[in-house]
């Protein structure tokens, strides 16, 4: 969880009007601890992949829950999700940490770092439980993206309820591909997959955000719970690409660690970006396995 990036590809963090900022090349993430330490711009080639505070002022970017919701209900937890946290810079690692929760007795701790020579944007989460109790939870990390792309991961045991978003499902693959005429509720998906990643694909940019994560088999999703997450908002505003870890016991003074690599590309020209695509299912599956290489080698990845 807390190894360092190879200093000669890691990325110096800034700070840009008030943000913390992760940038090289024409990729750029923004971090504001002043709304709870969330993720607010990722950037490529200047157009924001993610939804800004102008569409929606609670629900935008990219935050993190604690799992299950059914703990907290709604709205989130305001310490977690959006009061300001605690910032500074060790390294080459953003560092946030968040007010303790008086409802659930918890810290959350972030780290961002990126690897220029992988070509990663690199999340470490920790929950720390600093009640006088054991606790049971799981990390959520929640990424509110623009209607019209296309979201898919390998296919596990299938979708559980109360799942009720319309998916399709190709080369053990499921695929969800944007509709607004059929988002007529809050739709939501529960899933589990079997490669650890989830992809998103937003169309207009031409850009993929791949998000590659521990696989958490259904038995250690949380209750009510699932490790891949797709919501559809009924004012056709915005996705929510969400993964969780697994569920398990914190002792107080003890913390749960849980890491989330962002992989972000332009996707090459002339592949075929829709459902049941098998180019793009190659390309995408070929950049998570150099990245698992590149990880474990220490070696650049594609």
């Amino acid at each position: 969880m807390r190894d360092t990036v190879r200093h000669a590809t890691a990325v110096t963090p800034a700070i840009e009007d008030g943000h913390h900022v992760l940038a090289w090349d024409d990729l750029s993430l923004e971090v504001d601890a002043r709304v709870g330490g969330r993720v607010t711009a990722l950037r490529l080639g200047g157009r924001n992949l993610l939804t800004g505070r102008d569409i929606d002022a609670g629900n935008y970017g990219s935050t993190f829950w604690t799992s299950p919701q059914s703990a907290w209900g709604w709205p989130p937890i305001p310490e977690i999700d959006h009061l300001p946290y605690r910032a500074a810079v060790e390294g080459q690692t953003i560092l946030m940490r968040s007010a303790p929760s008086a409802t659930l007795g918890v810290e959350v701790e972030k780290r961002f770092a990126a690897d220029r020579g992988r070509g990663a944007l690199l999340f470490d989460f920790r929950i720390h439980n600093r009640g006088a109790a054991p606790i049971q939870t799981a990390p959520w990390q929640i990424t509110r993206v623009h209607p019209g792309g296309l979201t898919f991961f390998p296919t596990g045991e299938g979708p559980y309820a109360p799942s009720n978003l319309a998916v399709a499902d190709a080369l053990g693959v499921t695929w969800y591909a944007y509709e607004a005429a059929a988002v007529t509720d809050n739709q939501k998906l529960f899933a589990d997959g079997r490669e650890g990643w989830l992809a998103h694909v937003d169309l207009d940019a031409g850009a993929l955000l791949l998000k590659t994560f521990a696989v958490a088999p259904r038995a250690a999703h949380a209750p009510g719970e699932a490790q891949i997450e797709i919501y559809a908002s009924p004012l056709h505003t915005y996705v929510e690409v969400e993964a969780q870890g697994a569920y398990q016991a914190v002792a107080p003074g003890a913390s749960l660690g849980w890491r989330v690599v962002w992989l972000v590309r332009r996707l090459p020209p002339g592949l075929r970006c829709a459902a049941g695509s098998p180019e793009l299912l190659a390309h995408v599956r070929a950049l998570v396995a150099a990245d698992a290489v590149a990880a474990a080698a220490g070696s650049p990845s594609v």
